[in-house]
């Protein structure tokens, strides 16, 4: 398997989890092409080629090189592309909790075995909210039904993938939604100016949440690694 990454303890930036200590595995490989990608070095397939293909025994064995953590999170691209199915196991044993986050274009029976299961659904302005992306995310919210620890992170970045975030919300108003105010990346002012623009976009999209009630019951974050790091890779 392709990983482009092992690293922590460090702090999970968004999600049901952010705030916690954590250690990340990133898995290379995807079947997106968001237009604000912030890891392409996971998603391009000259670079994912180029990325370490390890077994799971080598996998188990970096992570346990690492500092202790008491949470996994898993992550890509896409790790849905990977048959984890006897790896999930062998985490288990070393980890409280495990999340996995993923767009929900693929269902493996795997992700049923962990903690929690971040759904994020690519809006209008990833240009990837196509019909047939809607049809396969529909199709994974089928099959995880009544997984444990099922949420929905919509990445926002103006009123289109609001309204569109509104959308998914309706038809799923069962499922914690998070809403994540979306992070410039092709930004050249540095750190300073990437924590002024995730700032500006947060309290844009705190506003519109506040005036819209039917999205009241949201979880609206940053992403805090971001705020912590900028765009550092490795942390």
């Amino acid at each position: 398997m392709r990983v482009v990454e092992v690293f922590g303890p460090t702090v999970q930036g968004e999600g049901p989890y952010a705030g916690r200590v954590c250690h990340f595995l990133r898995f290379g490989g995807c079947d997106y092409r968001c237009s604000w990608c912030d890891t392409p070095y996971a998603v391009e397939p000259a670079q994912v080629r180029a990325a370490e293909n390890l077994t799971p025994g080598e996998i188990i064995n970096r992570l346990d090189d690492l500092a202790p953590a008491p949470m996994l999170v898993i992550s890509g691209g896409n790790p849905a592309l990977q048959r984890l199915d006897a790896l999930i196991p062998e985490l288990r044993e070393s980890y409280a909790v495990l999340a996995v986050e993923t767009q929900g274009s693929v269902w493996r029976d795997w992700l049923a075995g962990v903690d929690s299961l971040v759904v994020s659904p690519k809006p209008p302005s990833s240009g990837e909210a196509t019909v047939g992306n809607w049809h396969s995310f529909a199709d994974f919210m089928e099959a995880s039904e009544g997984v444990a620890g099922r949420v929905l992170k919509i990445v926002v970045f103006d009123g289109g993938d609001l309204r569109w975030a509104l959308d998914v919300h309706e038809c799923y108003r069962g499922v914690p939604l998070y809403l994540s105010a979306g992070t410039d990346v092709g930004g050249t002012g540095g750190y300073e100016a990437t924590v002024a623009g995730v700032g500006a976009r947060y309290a844009r999209l705190c506003e519109a949440v506040t005036a819209e009630p039917r999205l009241h019951a949201a979880i609206v974050l940053p992403q805090l690694h971001v705020i912590a790091w900028g765009h550092a890779v490795g942390v």
